[in-house]
């Protein structure tokens, strides 16, 4: 499994967006964790845009994933930066999210 660090950044300020956008990028959040593929998302500060630490057989799968993205889809988001890491050092209870024992 390969992890990765992506930043999104605005194209559109976030009170511009519809509810339900939110709604259906908060929903695709969710699949993203419940999916196994998402450890931790939120906005950045100020917020310009977000951070969302992802892992994939591939960046491509990644890609493929991220394709359904509203916010991606309606061309108010992109993700300016996806940089593939390799996790070395981390608290213990991410062991199993990381793959390693």
């Amino acid at each position: 499994m390969k992890h990765f660090f992506l930043e999104g950044q605005h194209l559109v300020p976030f009170e511009q967006r519809s509810p339900e956008l939110i709604a259906a990028h908060r929903r695709f959040l969710q699949q993203g964790y419940d999916d196994g593929r998402f450890l931790v998302s939120g906005p950045s500060i100020p917020p310009t845009g977000g951070i969302l630490i992802a892992r994939a057989e591939s960046l491509d799968e990644l890609n493929s994933f991220l394709a359904d993205e509203p916010f991606c889809k309606a061309k108010v988001m992109r993700f300016s930066k996806i940089v593939e890491f390799e996790p070395v050092q981390y608290q213990p209870i991410l062991q199993d999210w990381f793959g390693k024992r």
